[in-house]
């Protein structure tokens, strides 16, 4: 296989990147695999490195990090259908990964799949002009998201920074009213959360979308409809057994596309980024982007 680009995110994974790299290159050379390694320092390289590797008639490029990597290197890839994307999970959440019947921390048989040569056609979301591979949220977790990169990080170690976040989230957050265009459906309802998902897990192994195929051309809408904070609580647990589906305050749609419009403004995010508000539009690009996978 020709032409192999590794984009290698150090700071992934709070520097489980680094530390991992040369036992992932060791084992990618051990397999007979040939890569030019690329090194990102910031954020928007690994999107500015995967598209001028594909430019340049690279087969494949690597996404070597965690979901915020993989993200990049995607939105580098799109419109180049000539190169493949491969997944060596090397941060900390490493969800999309759970969705191809991995585990999050095996780069070994990450690894092993990208040797073996075989890639399908997957799709991609796109918001904002931004592609996603995984899933989006609308509400209460791009909230959680936004407190942690600013607040949490400000106020405590950044393993801490979530939980806090979380727990400031929820003693401050409001649902709002919301209208959700699901193609030609329309839903209102009362909101703490909407997630548009083309993969099954997000925030670090919850299997949010359960029933979600990468695919089948559409996004899996999950709205969390209007609760109690001691519901709320009470219940999360269940998001990472899949067991929420049977929640009655729970609703799951499918569709191409969707528009979110709330009474006020609610935050949006892609893997761990907050990338607008509301009002705000995802669609689906089917068969998008081409991905090593067993």
């Amino acid at each position: 296989m020709a032409g192999i680009i590794a984009v290698v995110n150090p700071t992934a994974g709070k520097g489980k990147c680094q530390r991992l790299w040369p036992q992932i290159a060791a084992y990618l050379e051990e397999l007979g695999l040939e890569i030019q390694v690329e090194f990102t320092q910031g954020t928007g390289d690994a999107i500015r490195l995967a598209r001028r590797a594909a430019s340049e008639g690279a087969s494949a490029v690597l996404a070597v990090g965690g979901d915020g990597t993989l993200n990049e290197v995607v939105n580098g890839l799109v419109g180049q259908p000539q190169t493949s994307l491969g997944i060596i999970p090397a941060g900390s959440g490493n969800d999309f990964v759970r969705s191809l019947g991995l585990k999050p921390s095996d780069w070994q048989a990450a690894c092993q799949i990208i040797a073996r040569g075989k890639t399908k056609n997957v799709d991609l979301g796109q918001v904002n002009g931004r592609y996603f591979i995984n899933v989006a949220g609308v509400g209460f977790d791009a909230t959680v998201v936004n407190c942690a990169n600013t607040w949490g990080k400000a106020h405590f170690s950044s393993s801490f920074a979530y939980v806090a976040a979380v727990l400031k989230t929820l003693g401050e957050f409001k649902p709002s009213h919301i209208k959700l265009q699901l193609d030609d459906q329309e839903v209102e309802t009362l909101s703490w959360l909407v997630v548009v998902a083309s993969g099954q897990y997000f925030g670090g192994g919850m299997w949010i979308a359960p029933q979600a195929d990468i695919q089948d051309g559409l996004f899996d809408v999950c709205v969390l409809g209007d609760v109690s904070k001691f519901t709320f609580l009470r219940s999360f647990p269940s998001i990472f057994s899949g067991k929420h589906l049977s929640h009655p305050a729970i609703k799951f749609y499918r569709a191409r596309r969707v528009r979110v419009v709330a009474d006020g403004p609610m935050l949006a995010q892609t893997d761990g980024e907050v990338i607008g508000q509301t009002p705000i539009s995802f669609q689906v690009h089917p068969a998008g982007l081409r991905l090593f996978s067993h």
